[in-house]
């Protein structure tokens, strides 16, 4: 099993995030009956690997944001420090925001270690995921469930600076072939997503064309997402290109328009 590089390894700090609501919530991405079968399975001791990892260096993405009928403006800062990392990503579509994520935390020998998710959809109230590291479990603002915090859990956004960083971590010419993820969102769903490398891929973005590594999370169950990322390795293995959706084909597809330096 590889051990993460040295240099991803700092110690995990609490950051506050505060809330705010926009009112009624969507329907959440990939929320899934699935959940309980996720989360039997981590109390059962399944092993995900520890991968190694190099942290993307900071940076800011735009992109063409889709979901449902709306079009609009998605935006992801990554702001990784010696002491933690915060990572956002908003969107907007016909004057209104329509997502707001926020990740905060920290690193350690399994890569990003997340404290606290936000998630804001619409007009809704943001709901929130707290990685009680202190006690080893996963609680929720929400729902009264709890899940153990098992080494390398990501939430529904810090999965994508975590996929970046253990590809960064990967021989150029040899990527993984499979990466494999614990995720939790900000409802109480918990699930494990298996990315299988499906090949290179050109992709079309506001940028030129751009030469990818497509991965599409294997779903086992009929009701879990369906996740695929076009990471691209001119910035990172951060994504070209992503789309997430539900069983009932909700969610979002976002399409890289430009980058620039914090």
């Amino acid at each position: 099993m590889p051990k993460a590089r040295p240099e991803a390894v700092s110690p995990v700090v609490a950051v506050p995030v505060g809330e705010s609501a926009f009112g009624a919530s969507e329907p959440d991405v990939a929320s899934s009956p699935a959940s309980a079968a996720a989360a039997r399975d981590v109390a059962a001791g399944v092993v995900v690997p520890v991968y190694a990892t190099r942290m993307p260096p900071p940076v800011t993405l735009q992109y063409e944001l889709r979901s449902g009928l709306l079009g609009g403006i998605g935006e992801l800062q990554w702001r990784p420090t010696r002491d933690g990392y915060s990572m956002q990503l908003t969107g907007r579509a016909a004057g209104l925001s329509v997502m707001t994520q926020v990740s905060q935390g920290g690193f350690d020998a399994a890569g990003l270690a997340p404290v606290r998710f936000t998630d804001q959809r619409l007009r809704g109230a943001a709901q929130a995921a707290n990685f009680r590291r202190d006690a080893g479990i996963i609680s929720f603002s929400g729902p009264s469930v709890q899940h153990p915090l098992a080494p390398g859990t990501q939430d529904r956004l810090s999965w994508m600076a975590q996929l970046a960083a253990v590809l960064e971590a990967q021989p150029a010419k040899a990527p993984l072939q499979r990466v494999v993820l614990r995720v939790v969102d900000a409802r109480g769903d918990l699930s494990v997503w298996s990315f299988v490398n499906v090949g290179a891929d050109t992709v079309l973005t506001g940028m030129g064309s751009k030469t990818t590594q497509k991965y599409l999370r294997e779903a086992t169950d009929p009701h879990e997402a369906r996740v695929e990322v076009w990471v691209d390795p001119a910035l990172h293995h951060l994504p070209a290109r992503a789309v997430l959706r539900n069983a009932k084909g909700q969610g979002f597809e976002l399409l890289l328009q430009a980058s620039s330096l914090p």
